[in-house]
């Protein structure tokens, strides 16, 4: 069952259950990232190595335009 779906979407197809988990892993983790470096446990280059990896492991369909 589609976790998310809108008639006429760009490709027609719904996201999975399984894409959506992945989806919101992935922003939870980042924003975990964001809070860290607002504090300055991490630095910008610290930040962006962070973002590579999480898009990696969670391979994000949406995350990538969410900023």
């Amino acid at each position: 069952m589609p976790a998310t779906s809108r008639p006429g979407s760009a490709n027609g197809t719904a996201m999975t259950a399984e894409q959506f988990d992945r989806e919101k892993r992935y922003q939870a983790a980042l924003s975990i990232a964001r809070d860290m470096l607002r504090q300055g446990v991490l630095n910008e280059d610290d930040y962006v190595v962070t973002e590579e990896m999480l898009r990696k492991k969670f391979h994000p369909i949406l995350g990538s335009f969410i900023i």
